[in-house]
């Protein structure tokens, strides 16, 4: 997770920083690590496990160093006063963060998902098929398939544009393209044949897709 989740975004422990005032929080998300910790939108942190905050690189570059449970303290101005907020990360933390726009999320598609590119089906197109948003059951549209050489793996096992995975290798549980890439990297080998299961035109299709080096 270290590697695969590098220099996490802070919007993962809900803070949502000011793009334009040094290291100022724009909003909070409800329920999120940081509003546990007590943060508030219009804080300025002034610094994190000791580190002066200027921009969101300074704050993925503490992210990146802490460990797979730890305990951040933050010092915040609020209003003239300064406060320390320390915030809980609890196991697996790094994984609520979204690989898609990440460049390295190529190579890893390539790896896992034989070129295919995916998208969260919309909240229409799950009901259709009987799930809430809620649900923890997966919903992946195929967005893209590759055309050439090993980004053409999904397009040869007889994927099409526009499937529907509904499931993984018999897991159902991986609802982003985040969580199946991570799955993929990390429970599989090279070579192995992957069992996936597609909804195309509302009918179940059994297909394999090669997990690639």
């Amino acid at each position: 997770d270290h590697i695969l989740f590098s220099y996490p975004h802070p919007k993962i422990l809900g803070l949502i920083l000011d793009p334009q005032e040094k290291a100022t929080v724009q909003d909070v998300t409800a329920d999120s690590i940081a509003a546990q910790a007590g943060f508030k939108a219009g804080d300025q942190i002034l610094s994190l496990e000791g580190q002066p905050l200027l921009s969101i690189a300074d704050v993925q570059w503490v992210l990146q160093h802490a460990k797979e449970t730890d305990q951040l303290v933050a010092s915040v101005n609020r209003g003239g006063q300064e406060l320390d907020l320390t915030m809980s990360l609890p196991k697996d933390w790094r994984r609520k963060d979204d690989l898609s726009w990440r460049v390295s999320s190529w190579p890893l598609r390539r790896m896992v998902l034989g070129g295919a590119v995916l998208e969260e089906a919309t909240r229409e197109e799950r009901k259709q098929i009987g799930l809430t948003m809620a649900s923890p059951d997966m919903a992946l549209r195929i967005k893209h398939l590759g055309q050439y050489g090993a980004h053409a793996a999904a397009k040869k096992a007889g994927f099409q544009k526009g499937d529907l995975i509904i499931s993984y290798n018999g897991r159902k549980d991986l609802k982003r393209e985040t969580d199946l890439l991570a799955y993929g990297v990390n429970e599989l080998k090279p070579g192995e044949s992957v069992p996936v299961t597609v909804l195309r035109e509302r009918k179940r299709l059994g297909l394999f897709l090669p997990r690639q080096e």
